[in-house]
């Protein structure tokens, strides 16, 4: 069965595998969202953003569906994959944003937003500076999840 966001496919029958998970990865979402004051509803959203929000959100679901992403209230727990060598079964708590989470993005230049968003992921993450090679380092898979979170919070 193929889902609209992000090409997120769920294999097996409805109620095995199959729409359940769609609809539990869905309601993770969700509450991850309300959780952090994140507004999830695509209403309100121009119809970029309604894409942009789309793929954020099957990516979202389809790492719940793999069991690489667990929502605990307003936290998450992600689970590295096999791909980013050296970091691959590593749990990585993602946070809230603070003032510090935002404070990581300064000594930056404005050119430098690749930069400034690794720092605020891995303040997220609450890694320092000085280990953000940790964060740099992951496959894009791993990494894509950490810019979507991120980006969730960016853009609320």
């Amino acid at each position: 069965m193929r889902h609209e966001n992000d090409d997120f496919e769920v294999q097996g029958e409805a109620g095995a595998n199959g729409e359940g998970d769609i609809s539990l990865a869905e309601q993770e979402f969700i509450a991850y969202c309300e959780a952090n004051e994140l507004d999830c509803n695509e209403e309100g959203m121009d119809e970029d953003s309604r894409k942009d929000f789309a793929k954020i959100k099957g990516r979202f679901m389809k790492a719940i569906a793999e069991k690489r992403l667990v929502v605990n209230g307003y936290k998450i727990e992600y689970t590295v994959s096999d791909k980013s060598v050296g970091m691959a079964g590593q749990k990585i708590t993602i946070g809230r944003p603070t003032g510090r989470t935002l404070l990581a993005m300064d000594g930056y230049k404005d050119n430098q937003q690749s930069s400034k968003l690794l720092a605020y992921m891995a303040s997220l993450c609450n890694i320092s500076k000085i280990e953000i090679h940790k964060i740099s380092s992951l496959d894009k898979k791993d990494h894509q999840i950490l810019v979507d979170v991120a980006t969730l919070f960016l853009t609320a």
